[in-house]
């Protein structure tokens, strides 16, 4: 499903805002069926050094600030490095951990393009039409327009451009592939959780 607004309601401020975020990346387990312990994750994290302080919670989950760690822990492309800012306070935090959900769902934003099948690299150029189809029915698969191939959405190559998952971990403000996660955090990651975990990257 899209990702939450979290501005105010106000049609003007959402339509800015879609046109300035300059992105985030999101870390989520590699099986989109993992939804590890929030407790531990966040301890995890904050003993990891990539999160800070708690900020306010919300509807959108848990927020934090950066943690002592974070430049060591991403590595980020270019000499000048812009640390995630926000002009208005309010529930925003540059680290998220969004809600788990009860089946893998899955965030786009307005930098995904169509899937790939990864036998063939036919595209699935219908896939917006299919996403209310995926939240009501999480173990739907779908067949391939070129080969044929059925399998589950989270199956089909998104090119680090959306993904599927229970349990996110949102990073702001991250220009697509501007940052990349190092194997230290990768590490961490895994002990943690005791599972592999991916990324990606979205532009509301």
């Amino acid at each position: 499903m899209p990702l939450v607004d979290r501005r105010p309601p106000s049609a003007t401020a959402r339509s800015q805002e879609a046109a300035l975020h300059t992105g985030c990346l999101i870390l989520t387990p590699a099986d989109p069926h993992l939804a590890p312990d929030v407790r531990l994750i966040i301890e995890g994290l904050g003993r990891a050094g990539l999160v800070g302080s708690p900020q306010p919670s919300s509807a959108e989950g848990w927020g934090f600030s950066l943690g002592p760690s974070f430049l060591s822990l991403l590595s980020f492309t270019g000499c000048a490095v812009q640390l995630p800012e926000h002009p208005d306070k309010g529930d925003w935090a540059p680290i998220r951990l969004l809600p788990p959900s009860p089946y893998p769902r899955l965030l786009v934003g307005r930098n995904t393009r169509p899937p790939r099948c990864p036998s063939c690299r036919a595209q699935l150029s219908n896939w917006r039409d299919l996403v209310e189809h995926w939240v009501t029915h999480p173990h739907a698969g779908v067949s391939c327009p070129g080969c044929g191939e059925m399998r589950p959405p989270w199956l089909w190559d998104w090119k680090q451009q959306g993904g599927f998952g229970r349990l996110f971990v949102r990073i702001e403000e991250v220009f697509p592939r501007e940052a990349t996660p190092t194997p230290a955090l990768f590490e961490h990651l895994i002990r943690i959780s005791g599972a592999s975990w991916c990324h990606f990257y979205l532009q509301e």
